[in-house]
């Protein structure tokens, strides 16, 4: 059998002999050069290709902080269900009937334009519904419903800490199955802080918090978060220093009874919105006008109504001013939703035109809010009453501002109070357990608790 090499030789010879061969092969190596050449830029060039793609894809994935209260798609809402709000039945109860039916849409914009669903429920009925849009495979939608459920986690201070955890974790793991990693990292971060700076957790109370995040963490690419949740919940025997927010700014509000008018135009545009639900059930949306008529007139003959009423009342106390205020910032938040088409239909052509104008006065609303809040921080009995109801009054805002109930807020306005509301706080007693700060950086930005030293 002939050795390599010798066939080399006997190649290499035949070329000398005849040099027409070797003319032949050099045609042949430049096509296979020529042909390598343009597969690699036919490659480089696909990878290009898939890499725009991919990234142009990313950038139209809807983002986690869409404005909340346009982010729910008008024509997927149930209209007979939706209007059940308007006939004066309850948010709380709607929405969890909206859930239970599978009515995503529906539920969603109950639960963002709602003002009187308690924040620890509101936030339950968000985890329903990010799971239900996980069901769905709409994993964008379920990261927006799960970035609802933070503020009330990290800002509402009638929530007890562990609650807090827990629906921090919940959001945590929400995001991460909607492909979040990053802003699940966030959350996860914001609940250890919870477990480890709140005085008053028992060492029970921390384990269980640590616990519930471990799973989280290890599905989330990142070593060092994985180590801290790790070694927290083998040794949760902590101590949390400063000092946690009393609430009690929801129980300051005194009720200021409507005049006969308003009542009464109440009560006509809850009655005009039942009739119209039921024909709606009843019909399937089929000759419906004489019934959406005597809504939009009753709409109309309540919003005359209460701006006389709000404009008329005089030298009430500080507590009904408080009520009055937020009273009539619930009647704006459902002009908007109306304007916005949130009740599953077109019923006031004029509101959706001016729909600007009606956020403008949503934005306003709070404006007015913080005097009254200043007001009655200023009459409360005691320096630390009047320092914490500062700090909470600010809580409350910023939560506000999160929720989307407080259009374009100015939200580093409202971090440098709570710098300055913290600090005096401090100076009183001790820092803040649990001191709030706006991220702007952050994969998820907001209001966001700190560590402390």
């Amino acid at each position: 059998m002939p050795s390599p090499r010798g066939g080399i030789l006997t190649t290499m010879s035949n070329e000398l002999m005849d040099p027409n061969a070797a003319s032949l092969r050099r045609p042949t190596l430049w096509m296979e050069r020529l042909l390598m050449l343009a597969f690699l830029v036919c490659l480089l060039v696909g990878i290009a290709a898939l890499a725009a793609f991919l990234t142009l894809r990313a950038e139209q994935r809807p983002s986690l902080t869409v404005d909340p209260l346009a982010a729910a798609r008008s024509e997927f809402i149930l209209p007979q269900l939706a209007l059940r709000e308007l006939a004066g039945d309850s948010a709380a109860g709607l929405a969890a009937q909206a859930i239970q039916a599978g009515q995503l849409e529906t539920a969603r914009v109950i639960l963002t334009f709602a003002a009187d669903i308690p924040p620890l429920e509101r936030a339950s009925r968000l985890n329903q519904l990010g799971e239900l849009y996980l069901r769905a495979d709409q994993s964008a939608r379920a990261g927006q419903v799960f970035r609802l459920i933070v503020p009330a986690a990290i800002l509402a201070d009638s929530v007890p800490p562990l609650e807090r955890a827990q629906r921090l974790a919940q959001a945590a793991q929400g995001l991460l199955d909607g492909g979040y990693e990053r802003a699940a990292a966030e959350i996860v971060v914001q609940a250890l802080r919870i477990g480890t700076q709140t005085p008053q957790l028992l060492p029970a109370q921390r384990s269980q918090i640590f616990n519930e995040l471990r799973p989280i963490a290890a599905g989330i690419n990142d070593r060092a978060l994985i180590a801290q949740v790790t070694d927290l919940a083998r040794n949760p025997y902590l101590t949390g220093a400063g000092v946690m927010i009393t609430p009690t700014l929801t129980t300051l509000g005194v009720p200021v009874p409507y005049d006969s008018a308003t009542q009464s135009a109440i009560e006509a545009r809850q009655q005009a919105a039942l009739l119209l639900a039921e024909r709606i059930n009843l019909t399937g949306g089929v000759d419906i006008d004489p019934e959406k008529a005597s809504l939009v007139q009753a709409l109309l003959a309540e919003d005359e109504a209460r701006t006389r009423f709000y404009q008329s009342v005089q030298e009430i106390s500080l507590q009904q001013q408080l009520w009055l205020l937020l009273d009539q910032r619930s009647w704006l938040a459902v002009k908007a939703r109306i304007a916005m088409g949130g009740y599953g239909m077109s019923l006031i052509p004029a509101w959706e035109e001016q729909i600007d104008a009606i956020r403008n006065e949503l934005n306003a609303s709070h404006s007015f809010l913080n005097t009254v809040f200043d007001a009655l921080a200023a009459a409360q009995a005691t320096p630390l009453e009047q320092a914490m109801l500062r700090v909470e009054a600010q809580h409350w805002m910023a939560e506000q501002a999160e929720r989307g109930l407080y259009p374009n807020a100015p939200v580093q306005d409202i971090s440098q109070r709570l710098r300055v509301t913290q600090d005096d706080l401090a100076r009183l007693v001790e820092p803040v357990a649990l001191p709030i700060a706006y991220e702007e950086q952050a994969a998820l930005p907001g209001y966001r608790i700190q560590p402390v030293p």
